[in-house]
Order: structure tokens, then C-alpha cells, then sequence
């Protein structure tokens, strides 16, 4: 009897043990979409701060630039750019540009509607006041309607595609289409598109709940259909960090 007592004892342990392990290798509700973008948009809107990553792969993002005696034929192409933003209205930026067949930076300060730059092969590495970004101001980021949160908030055909891994932070991937005309901001104003609907890709990181990234895919212009489109791929980190972003001493290149 005393053998029978502890042989039901036992299968009683191990039926508990094999009902915990069930329930924690149970797969946790799956997230909305609709809920996990509006608390992306909300961190993002309510930020003082941020800073930024946006690289571009594919057809060129062309950016006009006139006055430096550049040679007709030496198209200037953006291809990646780094930085950080202060609301409401102060931006820096280190950017790579190609100039023909060269590649080269420039770095950017903009503060509302002034842009200060300096570049070794643009301004021998003197700041100068002047557009760099035809058309841009940093306050463009967080307007309403028109900034990055309230371009977000559109989206449509929104669905969750799981979770990923974003350099060791897990994310939730969501996927829809926004309004070409409504992706200004989220390019730095250097975007083609103006309308049309474009496929998007935003992670929204699971423990946070900030958006962490943002994948947008561009087509190429109508005289150049069968080429590659452009990819753009904006990461943003460090929210709410403290900032010190001021105009540079124009001539100097410190």
C-alpha cells in the first residue's frame, strides 16, 4: 500500500510539472495592429527628442544642389544620413552624398528655417548659410497634419507580420500603404513620389512600444519604370535624450 501511495504521489507531481511548462510555453495574445501603431505614434509624437538613421538602397535619390561650381554632368545623389532632432525645430545631421563618381559628407545643422553646412568638397569645410535641403524645416517633423507621428496614423491595409529581431531588441513588424504625398517628412523632404500608395513597414518595439524603425519603399520615376525602386530605412533611437543643437560660427570649420 505505501508503494501505491507514492507511485500516485508521484504521477501527481509530475502531471503539475507538465501543466506549468504547458502554460508558460503558451503562446502570449497576438497584439493588434491598429493598438500596437497608435502607442508607436504616441511615444513618437510626445518625444522632446530623437535621433535618426536613414539609408536608401536602389534607384538614386537625387538632390539638387546649385552654386558650387559643380559640372552639369555631376549629378549629386543622397545615400545615407545620421543625426539627431530637437523639438520643436533644431536638427544636426553628418550625410553622404555621391557627386558623380565620388562620395563624400556634409554636415548639416538646421535650425527652423535657417540650414548651415559644411563640406570638404561643397564648402572646403567651412560652415556656410545656406540650403543644403531645398524646402525643409526640422518643425516638419512632428507637425500636424504632415509630420512622421501623423504620417504614421494613416496607414492602411495595416496587418502584424510577427516579431523580429532589430540588432538583439525584439519588435513587432506591421505592414501597410501610405499616401505618397503624405511621406515628406519621414525622407528629410528629399522623397519624389507625390501620390500613388506606398508600401510601408513599421517595428514597434515589444517592450517599449516606440517605433523603432520604418521601411518605405518608393518607385522609381515613369521614364525609368523597369529600374529598382528605392528603399529608404529610417531607424530612430534614443528618445527623449538630451540635446544641445546651435548654430555653427559661419566661415569657421570648427
Amino acid at each position: 500500500m505505501h508503494t501505491r501511495e507514492l507511485l500516485a504521489l508521484l504521477a501527481l507531481v509530475v502531471l503539475a510539472i507538465s501543466a506549468c511548462g504547458s502554460g508558460d510555453s503558451a503562446s502570449e495574445p497576438t497584439p493588434d495592429p491598429h493598438t500596437l501603431l497608435q502607442d508607436g505614434v504616441a511615444q513618437l509624437q510626445n518625444a522632446s527628442s530623437f535621433k535618426y538613421e536613414i539609408d536608401v538602397s536602389g534607384y538614386p535619390v537625387e538632390v539638387p544642389i546649385e552654386g558650387f561650381n559643380l559640372s552639369e554632368d555631376a549629378g549629386v545623389s543622397f545615400k545615407y544620413a545620421s543625426g539627431e532632432f530637437k523639438v520643436p525645430d533644431r536638427l544636426s545631421a553628418r550625410i553622404q552624398f555621391r557627386v558623380g563618381v565620388l562620395s563624400t559628407t556634409a554636415d548639416l545643422i538646421m535650425m527652423d528655417d535657417e540650414q548651415y553646412f559644411r563640406g570638404e568638397l561643397l564648402t572646403g569645410n567651412r560652415w556656410l548659410k545656406a540650403e543644403l535641403i531645398s524646402g525643409f524645416s526640422p518643425a516638419v517633423l512632428m507637425a500636424q497634419p504632415g509630420g512622421i507621428a501623423h504620417t504614421l496614423s494613416t496607414l492602411t491595409d495595416l496587418v502584424l507580420v510577427g516579431r523580429r529581431d532589430l540588432d538583439g531588441q525584439s519588435a513587432y513588424q506591421l505592414r501597410g500603404q501610405v499616401d505618397a504625398g503624405r511621406i515628406f517628412s519621414l525622407t528629410l523632404g528629399l522623397s519624389r513620389a507625390t501620390s500613388g500608395l506606398l508600401d510601408i513597414e513599421v517595428y514597434v518595439g515589444v517592450r517599449d512600444r516606440r517605433v523603432v524603425r520604418i521601411t518605405l519603399v518608393e518607385p522609381p520615376p515613369e521614364w525609368a519604370a523597369d529600374a529598382e525602386p528605392t528603399t529608404w530605412l529610417i531607424n530612430i533611437s534614443d528618445y527623449n535624450a538630451p540635446l544641445n543643437i546651435e548654430a555653427p560660427a559661419v566661415g569657421g570649420s570648427g
